[in-house]
């Protein structure tokens, strides 16, 4: 919160936008999707959604958001025109050199990219490190999205992966982490805390406020390690979850 009002970013939008599609996903599908087409915006933080609708089969969910896509591009380029396409696809190449040189510095972009980046690791070697915890984040949602564990468990895990999937993800992005932090808050008041998940659900709180800093003087990816081991957290409760699930009846 005190780096977007510091910086007037939209970190405030993202998280309103991801959480608000969370919570309605099952009650208003269509709505859901909306919220999430209009996510759009940032486009690097679309990577994993539509994976989840997709192997979840929330066909409304999934068409209402390219629907939104599809009305908003047409509405920009009513309003602006194709320049502002050209424009766009021009910066492109600009944009790739910012984040592969650390424009605004590693200390500010939360990713497992930047970080290989800030230890002196070639731009390949960032590349394939980023794109293994994707793809690792993509298998892992996607047996999550398909178990029977808890919704709140699943929503928070998205918020994470969400930020996690993209090697530009800077720390108000971490905004984010409200309707996570959020949804486990909700979980863990029904089903009880474990002493030490209280203990990181009090670091995925703080870690925003400090990454910066501690990646600055330390070299240490804090935001991302506290957020991959809440990743870990979701998972390993989720296993309890189904593993406690009572058995379907078996047909006659």
């Amino acid at each position: 919160m005190f780096v977007n009002l510091g910086h007037g970013h939209n970190g405030f939008l993202t998280a309103a936008l991801i959480g608000l599609a969370l919570l309605w996903l099952d009650r208003r599908p269509v709505v859901a999707g909306i919220l999430f087409g209009l996510l759009a915006y940032k486009p690097q933080f679309g990577l994993l959604i539509p994976l989840v609708l997709l192997a979840t089969g929330r066909w409304r969910t999934l068409s209402a958001a390219a629907a939104t896509v599809v009305a908003l591009t047409l509405a920009v380029t009513a309003v602006f025109g194709m320049e502002t396409w050209r424009a766009f696809f021009a910066s492109a190449p600009f944009t790739r050199e910012v984040l592969e040189q650390g424009g605004p510095g590693w200390h500010l972009i939360q990713s497992v990219f930047s970080f290989v980046r800030m230890w002196g690791g070639p731009i390949p070697l960032a590349y394939a490190a980023q794109g293994a915890l994707t793809l690792g984040l993509a298998a892992a949602l996607v047996w999550l999205w398909r178990s029977q564990g808890d919704f709140a468990l699943k929503a928070a895990a998205l918020c994470l992966a969400t930020l996690l999937a993209t090697p530009y993800s800077m720390d108000y992005d971490m905004m984010a982490l409200a309707p996570a932090i959020a949804f486990l808050s909700l979980h863990g008041l029904r089903r009880g805390f474990a002493p030490w998940e209280i203990s990181a659900l009090a670091a995925l709180w703080i870690v925003p406020l400090i990454a910066r800093s501690i990646a600055q003087v330390a070299l240490i990816p804090l935001g991302v390690i506290v957020m991959l081991a809440m990743i870990l957290i979701i998972l390993h409760r989720a296993r309890s979850d189904v593993a406690t699930a009572p058995m379907a009846a078996p047909a006659e």
